[in-house]
């Protein structure tokens, strides 16, 4: 089972016997230092915000099919085998 699915039942199991919860852990305070001095930044590679950008199903028309052209051409190039490219 999963963590979240075992600690729920703890808690249910605790409720019935009548017992108290484990307390809640203390965030220790070199967490909360990374945590507010963290930047976000943008995912190297990523052009646009289209659905093609984020891997995301979608039907092209002119405008995403030339993002896609621009994001990665080589699934544009011609793969038909012949003895020249062989």
């Amino acid at each position: 089972p999963a963590l979240g699915g075992m600690l729920a039942a703890e808690v249910v199991a605790n409720r019935a016997l009548g017992t108290p919860n484990k307390p809640l852990k203390e965030i220790q305070d070199h967490i909360k230092a990374e945590a507010a001095a963290y930047e976000p930044k943008n995912p190297p590679g990523i052009k646009g915000e289209g659905a093609i950008a984020f891997g995301g199903g979608y039907t092209l028309n002119k405008q995403s099919e030339q993002q896609l052209r621009d994001v990665d051409p080589v699934q544009f190039e011609d793969t038909t085998l012949t003895s020249a490219n062989y």
